[in-house]
């Protein structure tokens, strides 16, 4: 029979095992007594039906240091690796000397809750997803009896950036397709760079990995099937996370002929400079080799600025902008998604969802315009 008593603002069960020849099990940290009996109740269940359940005496921490090493070092790439680690430093700083068996579901609730004051709501959704696939794997090896993440509600502090600010209107993204396009030239790539994510789509990281045989002047395709590590002093390529990475993009005349014309320029101007890349990128700064996002994402501030455009965008923005003008001329989603190289279509939709909205709006308009002629 378990026995309840309250400690300062908290709730704790004692449950007796002695019939086990085990000493008395006792957890505290309840917000209610309701809870603490609910999840005595459960434990009393399971030592009726034999199971042997004992508190896991080990830090949060530690655990998910040792799990982390052991489920996803070298599992992942380095960048998304990087994430663990930063969740781990989090545990540290949140939820110091915290033992597994002493977490409840409203103490790690408050834990969110304090995380996300000084951190947007995709940070915290991270640091929470990654802490609840360590706990998963205690609840599948029946180590552990209650998720005390399942019903968690990730908040932020209201710094995401808003959907709209990722994008630019069609005005003034031919403003700035336009002015990259002036700006070709084998002494800067930032330009060319910004000018190929622009009409294409792609990823930085993509366009940092284009080589000249990866386009194919002949049919007006870029061929796109790997990334540059840019994040990483050494770089070096990197296989697309899923293998709808792996993908042609169609471009039109005019800009085909304009990287043509881009190649002869940089193929002159490196050979009187005596230059032979390691690889023959297709964005390679003469001087600085492979230039930094920042430096990318300066370039893009500068035209921003010269062109008056007001609305915030970064790199990836370009991205998300080349995506939203094609769904909103009328291009299918699932045409979208394949340029995109997006895993599914779902993701297509989830990230456009104000545009998809917009467009069965303005589907309902049609509607009714068709139904009142009839």
């Amino acid at each position: 029979m378990a026995t309840y008593q309250k400690r300062g603002k908290t709730w704790q069960y004692s449950i007796s095992r002695t019939k086990q020849g085990l000493p008395r099990l006792t957890k505290g940290g309840f917000s209610t007594k309701s809870d603490a009996q609910a999840e005595a109740m459960d434990i009393e269940s399971k030592l009726k039906k034999g199971f042997i359940v004992d508190p896991i005496k080990q830090e949060i921490s530690e655990y998910f240091k040792e799990w982390m090493e052991l489920y996803k070092k070298n599992a992942i790439d380095e960048m998304t690796y990087k994430g663990y680690e930063q969740t781990l430093k989090y545990l540290k700083t949140y939820m110091p000397n915290v033992l597994i068996s002493e977490i409840t579901a409203s103490s790690y609730q408050r834990v969110l809750n304090k995380f996300a004051e000084t951190h947007a709501k995709a940070s915290t959704k991270g640091f929470h997803t990654r802490v609840r696939a360590s706990i998963q794997q205690l609840i599948e090896e029946g180590r552990l009896q209650k998720d005390f993440t399942t019903r968690a509600v990730v908040k932020g502090n209201g710094n995401d950036k808003a959907e709209q600010d990722k994008f630019v209107n069609f005005d003034e993204y031919k403003q700035l397709v336009d002015y990259f396009r002036n700006r070709l030239n084998p002494n800067y790539s930032s330009p060319t760079m910004l000018f190929i994510i622009s009409i294409t789509g792609m990823r930085a990281s993509e366009v940092f990995g284009l080589v000249w045989d990866d386009i194919n002047f002949d049919n007006n395709v870029i061929k796109c099937h790997r990334t540059w590590n840019y994040r990483n002093k050494v770089g070096g390529f990197k296989k697309p996370k899923t293998d709808a990475g792996i993908r042609d993009i169609v471009i039109d005349d005019e800009s085909m002929q304009l990287l043509k014309d881009f190649r002869e320029q940089q193929k002159t101007l490196f050979e009187s400079l005596g230059i032979k890349p390691i690889h023959d990128f297709v964005c390679y700064h003469p001087y600085r080799k492979i230039i930094t996002l920042s430096a990318l994402q300066n370039t893009l501030d500068h035209a921003l600025e010269k062109l008056k455009i007001s609305t915030p965008l970064t790199v990836h923005g370009l991205r998300h902008t080349h995506a939203s003008v094609l769904l909103y001329h009328g291009v299918d989603i699932m045409t979208v998604s394949k340029r995109l190289g997006h895993a599914s279509v779902a993701i297509t939709q989830q990230t456009y969802i104000h545009i998809i909205k917009e467009l069965e709006n303005k589907d309902k308009d049609k509607i009714i315009e068709l139904l009142m002629e009839l």
